[in-house]
Order: structure tokens, then sequence, then C-alpha cells
């Protein structure tokens, strides 16, 4: 019986994973999506749907519990899935009202890394060693990985999050749109999915369609770094006029 090349390189990983665990925290960051000359605007692609877990607001005296490590609000460090969900709601409602931007950062920092504590540990192994190639713009390489990766954990927001980025700089945007809509549909307050989704809708020409993603994006995340100057130039492109 023939096995699966994307389970077989899971197999791989696994067997690896004492070499993958041990690569250099950077690598762990979500990459921010580069700028990219634009191709013929294709067709308007469907805009995702928030229909999962919106914020919901954080219980008084939160901040004032024992402090957990930087960007936690005071809340403490989640053990169980179900923590970490109760823990994302609290921080994503922290997220889009933190005024100062420094904070709003630490917040988002905390955010990501509770990403990764939703995926199992085979997943975010095939995700550690995608990003190794991609960090060396190796993305062919990169790319089978993140495919076992979906197969595995069709409900981790982060494997089609990371996948749609390798796409993106194959210059791939369906492809990475595809994934950013799904990454989206699991997780509405992916601000990185966000983000990819807006720069990807630019570069396409739609700008229409991606200055709708920029609102949503900044109501997720505000303090995003180069979202409302992104939004507000947009904007007088789409309505002609200034906000």
């Amino acid at each position: 019986m023939m096995v699966p090349a994307r389970l077989f390189i899971a197999f791989l990983v696994l067997a690896g994973g004492a070499t993958i665990a041990a690569a250099d925290d950077e690598l762990l960051k979500t990459q921010p999506f580069p700028e990219q000359p634009s191709p013929t605007p294709p067709s308007r692609p469907e805009l995702p749907r928030a229909t999962k877990r919106p914020p919901v607001a954080p219980s008084p005296g939160a901040a004032a519990q024992q402090k957990g490590p930087p960007g936690m609000m005071g809340l403490p460090w989640p053990k169980t899935p179900e923590e970490v969900s109760k823990t994302l709601d609290n921080l994503y409602a922290y997220l889009a009202t933190e005024g100062d931007h420094r904070q709003a950062g630490e917040i988002g920092a905390a955010v990501e890394r509770l990403w990764r504590l939703e995926g199992g540990d085979t997943v975010n192994l095939l995700i550690d060693r995608a990003e190794v190639f991609s960090s060396k713009n190796e993305n062919d390489k990169a790319l089978p990985f993140l495919d076992a990766a979906v197969e595995l954990a069709p409900q981790y927001a982060e494997a089609w999050s990371h996948r749609a980025y390798v796409e993106y700089r194959m210059n791939n945007y369906a492809a990475a749109l595809g994934d950013l809509r799904r990454a989206l549909a699991l997780e509405p307050n992916h601000f990185r999915a966000l983000d990819g989704m807006a720069k990807i809708l630019v570069q396409m020409g739609e700008k229409k369609a991606a200055l709708e993603v920029y609102n949503q994006l900044l109501k997720v995340h505000p303090n995003i770094e180069g979202g409302e100057t992104a939004r507000d130039e947009l904007k007088k492109e789409v309505e002609g006029r200034g906000i």
C-alpha cells in the first residue's frame, strides 16, 4: 500500500523533531506579507465573513490579577484548550480597545503565541520546518510541509495562514486567498490573515474589496503596524476624497 506523500513528510518531521524544535525562536514568529508589483486584476474574490468567536468583554478586574507574560494583561498563562480559547477571547477584547500602541503590540504578540498552542506538536513541527525553508526563500521546499499540516489539522487556522503566506510569495494569489478565507472562517479575529488578504487584494487591483478587509482588520487590531495608514490611503483612492 502506498503511503501518501504528505503523511510521509509528517513522519519524517516527527523523526527529526528534536532537531527542528531547536530552531531559532525567531522562526516561530509570523512574518508580515511583503509588498510586490501588482499583477493584472482578476475577478473579485469572495470576502471573508466573521462567523466564529467574536471578541468578548474581559471579566472585571482581570488586569488586576497576578501578572502573566508580557501582553497577557495580568491573565494567567492557559494550560488547557478551553483556557486557551477563553484567554484569546479576552485578549481580543483588550486588543480591540487598547489605545497604547506599545501595549497593543505586546497583546498582539501574546495572541500569536496562543495561536500556536492551538495546534498539535506534529503540525507545529511541520510549520516550523516550512518556516526554515521560507526564511531562505526556498518556498517550493516549504510548501509540501504546509500541505501536510493542513491535511493533518484542517481545523487549525494557523496552518492555513502559513500556507497562504508561502503561496503568496510564490505569486499564487488565488490559492493564497483561498487559504486565507479558510483561516478566517476558523478564526475571524486572525489579524495576520486579514492583513495578508488586504495586501493581496491591493496587489490584484481589488481596492474596494481590500478597503473592506482593512476596515475589518482595524476593528480587530486598531494598532497593527501600518494598518491605519494603508487603510486611509486606500480610502482616498477608492472614494476620491479624504477621510
